[in-house]
Formats: C-alpha cells, sequence, structure tokens
C-alpha cells in the first residue's frame, strides 16, 4: 500500500481537511497486507490512497473497528475548525 506524503506541515493538514469534506465520496477498506496482517486504507475517486492504518493488525476484526472508527471520525472532524490543530 502507497501513501501520499507531505513535505509541510500545512501541506498535510490542506490534505486531510479535503479528506474530511469529501467524507462522502471515499472508498476504502480492510485489506491483507504482504506480511500476513491486516491493514485498511482510504482511496479516492481516481484510486490514489489518502490515508491509511498507522499500524497492522493480527486480526480482521480489530483493523475492521479501527477503519470504521476512523471513517465515522472524518464527518465530525470536518467541522472542527483551527482548534483540532492545535491553533488558537
Amino acid at each position: 500500500m502507497s501513501l501520499t506524503s507531505h513535505d509541510t506541515h500545512d501541506g498535510c493538514r490542506a490534505a486531510f481537511a479535503r479528506l474530511c469534506e469529501r467524507h462522502g465520496e471515499v472508498g476504502g477498506g480492510v485489506q491483507h497486507s504482504p506480511e500476513g496482517s491486516w491493514v485498511w486504507a482510504v482511496w479516492d475517486r481516481s484510486g490514489q490512497h489518502v490515508a491509511g492504518s498507522a499500524r497492522a493488525y493480527e486480526r480482521h476484526a480489530t483493523c475492521r473497528a479501527s477503519y470504521e472508527r476512523f471513517r465515522a471520525a472524518l464527518p465530525e472532524l470536518q467541522f472542527s475548525g483551527p482548534g483540532l490543530w492545535g491553533v488558537v
């Protein structure tokens, strides 16, 4: 799995804000990793990975639960504003 990286904090923040705004337009799911564990990924309409699990999971169910929590948080984070980033 390949995820996009960002050269700056601002670039990362902007990409995450776009992901939150477009949460209803992205796909995703749980995948078996080459090492035999489980990871989750989120991709945009073009198929580019835009987010993924920070770690691999031993159990499919645990990975799936993490993926579902991440997806459920995106609509809420869309309206969180600068406080999410420690900006006051």
